[in-house]
């Protein structure tokens, strides 16, 4: 069943959003306007979501390392409490709109204006752009951990999830399709 009913928006995808370039510090892979309303989302322990990513990536002569990161914030590049970072994996170079997704788990540990989340995921990327021996990437890079001091009855904070990369060459990332979903008690809606 799809999320939505009375927590979130209805899904929509009424216009692009904008392909981003990459750099060595985290950027927004959508915007804070992208996202679907939160109305105090997380204002009960045991509330989940999940967000869902599916986009395409171009790559230069010298990629380096990819990860990605989900901030709790305002959607800024490289902005917020850090919830989860992931492992950094070799990019190959010289691939064009090489697709990839990404799906992540956040948990309401505890609701509040003080509150904490836990979040984890999975992604998985075309094989023309990292080598299927290192996928699929597990999210985050070591043991997962729930993030505290957050303010979750601020309804302009977003879950934003973010990439960064370690090369010297315009890397970009662009994200075609987009879902949010949530629910409590291990029950989506």
């Amino acid at each position: 069943m799809s999320l939505y009913q009375s927590n979130l928006q209805l899904p929509k995808m009424d216009r692009t959003i904008s392909a981003v370039t990459l750099s060595s510090t985290a950027k927004a892979l959508y915007t804070s306007a992208d996202f679907p309303a939160l109305p105090a989302f997380f204002r009960e322990a045991a509330r989940k979501m999940k967000i869902h990513l599916f986009g395409k990536m171009t790559t230069g002569a010298t990629p380096g390392n990819g990860s990605f990161k989900v901030f709790y914030g305002s959607g800024a590049d490289n902005a917020g409490t850090a919830l989860m970072t992931g492992t950094a994996v070799a990019l190959l170079a010289n691939q064009t709109d090489i697709p990839w997704t990404a799906e992540l788990d956040i948990f309401c540990v505890t609701p509040g204006a003080s509150g904490s989340l836990f979040c984890s995921g999975i992604a998985h990327f075309g094989v023309s752009l990292i080598a299927s021996t290192l996928q699929p990437i597990l999210l985050p890079a070591s043991t997962p951990a729930s993030v505290g001091s957050l303010d979750l009855t601020d309804i302009t904070l977003i879950p934003s999830v973010q990439y960064l990369r370690s090369g010297s060459t315009a890397e970009t990332m662009q994200v075609l399709d987009f879902d949010v979903i949530g629910g409590s008690s291990g029950k989506w809606v």
